[in-house]
């Protein structure tokens, strides 16, 4: 008895210590100095930034994004991923249509840690971001390929937003594949930019992949706006040589806003499978649809989370199993190597890492410096977002591979808003240049939509932008092919021009063509 007396004793002595402690803190707290009492809130948000923030993605540094932009977009936004849904009279408003259990139902973290975090990051970022290095003054007009419009009105409207273009190089002659967003409409012109066949009720088209004898088209769903339906899908077409697409099979469904199809037979079995790319908001994911035969799919879950945008199927390590780079654009930004094991296993690396902010939108595999290891070419400029500032850190990038699959930057072009990169030898000089588009250009250099770097050597580039007057406001998508087989290669820009304005007559086409002149 006279043990469990003195046990009991020590407890209620340690209990009153932590009490006291806890009064001497509260005390010494709410009698500091205002400024003393935003220090120590200050000191406290950094640790729970640095607890919390980059559970789900990268550490960001407070230097990404402008003070007001940190308080009244990217906090609030965040608040509902912690179970916090207003904050001192503000309601943060939460994704709607996402399964249960996406949000925690009470708070994860109480009022003063939040506060801790808003001071944390209101004290430490710029009133405003830092403009671009670059000097648009220094990028002249192109001058090395000619501009082609389409040959119909059609295509012309005060909204023209291209979803989708891609030349069919698997036909004589070539055609372009134009889907429009808005109509859900797939226009298909023949070489000469003449219109062929107008597909009425296409659906929302992202992605097509020609094969021999059908042509695989990812649909995005009812809404180009972000959501979290699963109402896309990935079908088989047929088209003939009008280019009237005859509709197939639904060969997957239910797929949370799918935006890229890419096939290959990752487990050697003689059978195509097929990479399913849900780019969803909240939801989604990448996955290996495994052909089992007659028709049907094993899916397997790569990785169970939104945002993936590209995906490409390269042996890497030259073992003969297919492995697959990914790049996604949600939550925790990068680009994902999936190293094929075999018996349907696949490792995930996380080669590349970016914040939140950066809004990733692109990236290709490329062997930049001609060593035998592939290098990534990556752009970043989202900005249909919460924090839609212009970012001085949007543009191209170049990442070189150490051979080990460690990537390392190399080069770095400004542009607002860029939103994809192809990189080719467009003048057959030996070195890559590289050809780019961007959705939020800014207004004051409205050029940007469209970027030529000419590669001059030594990572020197020549910037080129289009000439004034060409009907083309803000890329959205593009592609690069031969597509007048003259051994050239032409670039194609699909449109995202919008004119709200009653009294403003202008129009401009779904896309464009650049013509390559280059001798």
């Amino acid at each position: 008895m006279l043990v469990e007396k003195k046990v009991k004793n020590k407890y209620i002595v340690a209990i009153l210590a932590i009490a006291n402690v806890a009064l001497i803190f509260h005390f010494v707290f709410n009698n500091r100095k205002p400024q003393d009492q935003l220090k120590v809130s200050i000191a406290n948000g950094k640790l729970l930034a640095e607890a919390y923030c980059q559970s789900c993605h990268s550490m960001p540094e407070p230097s990404l994004l402008s003070k007001e932009t940190w308080i009244n977009g990217a906090l609030p936004t965040m608040g509902p991923f912690f179970g916090i849904n207003s904050f001192k009279g503000l309601d943060y408003q939460p994704v709607k249509d996402v399964d249960e259990g996406t949000f925690p139902k009470e708070p994860i973290l109480d009022s003063l840690q939040w506060q801790s975090i808003m001071d944390y990051y209101y004290s430490f970022a710029p009133e405003q971001l830092p403009a671009q290095v670059k000097n648009p003054s220094a990028v002249k007009s192109l001058p090395y390929f000619s501009i082609g419009l389409p040959k119909t009105q059609v295509v012309f409207g005060k909204v023209s937003m291209t979803s989708f273009i891609k030349v069919d190089t698997t036909v004589s002659p070539r055609r372009i594949m134009v889907s429009d967003a808005m109509a859900q409409k797939l226009y298909v012109f023949d070489d000469k930019l003449n219109l062929l066949t107008t597909n009425a009720g296409a659906g929302l088209i992202t992605d097509m992949d020609f094969q021999p004898g059908q042509t695989l088209v990812s649909n995005l769903g009812q809404n180009v706006e972000a959501n979290n339906q699963r109402n896309g899908d990935v079908s088989i077409i047929s088209i003939d040589k009008e280019g009237l697409a005859s509709k197939g099979r639904r060969l997957f469904d239910k797929l949370a806003r799918p935006v890229k199809i890419t096939h290959g037979d990752l487990d050697n079995d003689g059978k195509m499978d097929y990479l399913t790319s849900e780019f969803g908001n909240i939801i989604g994911n990448l996955s290996w649809m495994r052909n089992k035969g007659n028709g049907n799919f094993q899916k397997i879950v790569l990785r169970d989370k939104p945002g993936v945008l590209n995906t490409i199927v390269y042996d890497y390590n030259r073992d003969g199993l297919k492995d697959v780079f990914a790049l996604f654009a949600q939550g925790d930004e990068g680009v994902f190597l999936f190293t094929n094991k075999g018996n349907n296993k696949m490792e995930t690396r996380q080669v590349l890492r970016f914040p939140p902010s950066y809004g990733s939108t692109w990236f290709d595999l490329v062997d930049f410096n001609r060593d035998g290891y592939p290098d990534i070419v990556y752009t970043c400029g989202d900005n249909a977002d919460y924090t839609p500032i212009l970012k001085p850190y949007h543009g191209v990038y170049i990442f070189l591979n150490d051979g080990k699959n460690n990537f390392n930057q190399k080069y770095f072009y400004p542009i607002n808003g860029c939103y994809k990169a192809l990189v080719r030898d467009f003048d057959k000089d030996g070195d890559l240049d590289i050809a780019a588009i961007s959705f939020f250009p800014s207004s004051l250099q409205p050029e940007e939509a469209f970027t030529f770097l000419k590669n001059n050597g030594g990572y020197g580039f020549s910037a080129y932008k289009l000439p004034i007057n060409t009907p083309f406001e803000k890329g959205i998508t593009m592609d690069v092919a031969d597509l007048d087989r003259d051994g050239r290669l032409d670039i194609l820009l699909g449109n995202g021009f919008y004119n709200s304005n009653e009294k403003d007559p202008r129009k401009q086409p779904l896309f464009i063509v650049l013509r390559n002149n280059f001798k």
